[in-house]
C-alpha cells in the first residue's frame, strides 16, 4: 500500500513539474533570499508624518526670518530714540521703517501659526490666568473636586500665563482620565522672577506629561512628578523673567 502511494506521488510530480517551471521561471541555484523587512506605514499615516515634518522645517525657517526682523526692529527703535533730539527727521524715517518691518513680522507670524495650527483648534484669543477659575469650574462640573490657591504678586505676561494655563489644564485632565482622581489641589506661587505650580491629586501613578515638559522648557523651567502619600503630585517651575525659546519645536523636529 505504501509503495503504491509513493508511486502515485512520483507520477503526479512528474506531470506537474513542467507546469510549475513555466509558472515560476527557472529554479534558483542558490538559497532562497528574502528581502529585508521594513516597517511600512499606511499611506495616510505616512503622508501625515511627511506633512508634519515639512511643516516643522518651514516653521523653523520662518522663525529664523522673524527673529532677524525683530532684531532689526529693536535696533531701529533704539536708533530712533537716539536721533529723536539731534535729528528728528531721521528719527521719524527710522521709526517708519520699523513700523513697516513690524507689519511684515506680524504677517510672517500669522502665516507660521496658520501653518502649525491643529485642525479643529479654536481660532479665538488664547486663554490667560484670568480664565483659570472658569477652567476649574468646568473640571468640577465633570466630577473632579478642585481647590485653588495663589500666592504672591502675579507677573502678567501673555506667553507665561498661557503656558501656566495649559499646564494646569493638562495636569487636571490627566488626573481625571488615566489617574481616575476624585479631588485635586492647584497652587500658584509667585516669587521674584519665578512661578511655581503645584498640582496634587488623589489619583493613581502615571507617566509624565510631554506637553508640560515642553512648556516648562520654553521658560528654562523644570518639572518634578512623583507619587506621594495618597496620590500623585506634579511641580513645575517657570522662570518668569526669561524669554521663551524655540527648543520644544527643535526637539519635535528631531523626533519626527
Amino acid at each position: 500500500m505504501t509503495r503504491h502511494l509513493l508511486a502515485c506521488l512520483v507520477r503526479l510530480s512528474r506531470r506537474c513539474l513542467p507546469t510549475l517551471r513555466s509558472l515560476g521561471g527557472s529554479r534558483p541555484s542558490g538559497p532562497l533570499l528574502l528581502p529585508p523587512w521594513r516597517p511600512r506605514f499606511p499611506p495616510r499615516d505616512r503622508l501625515e508624518l511627511l506633512r508634519t515634518r515639512e511643516r516643522l522645517r518651514i516653521a523653523s525657517e520662518l522663525h529664523d526670518v522673524v527673529a532677524h526682523d525683530l532684531s532689526v526692529m529693536t535696533l531701529g527703535v533704539g536708533a530712533g530714540r537716539v536721533f529723536m533730539d539731534k535729528d528728528p527727521v531721521r528719527a521719524i524715517q527710522t521709526l517708519r521703517e520699523v513700523e513697516e518691518s513690524g507689519r511684515q513680522v506680524l504677517g510672517d507670524l500669522q502665516r507660521m501659526m496658520a501653518l502649525l495650527r491643529v485642525d479643529g483648534a479654536a481660532r479665538g484669543p488664547q486663554p490667560c490666568l484670568a480664565e483659570l477659575p472658569a477652567l476649574l469650574h468646568a473640571f468640577r462640573a465633570a466630577g473632579l473636586d478642585v481647590t485653588f490657591t495663589e500666592e504672591g504678586v502675579r507677573q502678567a505676561r501673555p506667553t507665561l500665563e498661557l503656558s501656566a494655563y495649559r499646564i494646569v489644564e493638562e495636569a487636571l485632565g490627566n488626573a481625571m482620565r488615566p489617574g481616575a482622581a476624585r479631588s485635586a489641589a492647584v497652587r500658584l506661587r509667585w516669587t521674584q522672577g519665578v512661578l511655581d505650580l503645584t498640582i496634587r491629586d488623589d489619583g493613581a501613578p502615571r507617566e509624565r506629561l510631554l506637553g508640560t515638559w515642553e512648556r516648562a522648557a520654553l521658560f528654562g523651567g523644570s518639572v518634578t512628578a512623583r507619587v506621594v502619600s495618597g496620590g500623585f503630585e506634579m511641580r513645575v517651575r517657570l522662570l518668569a523673567g526669561q524669554s521663551p525659546s524655540l527648543r520644544p519645536i527643535e526637539k519635535a523636529a528631531s523626533r519626527s
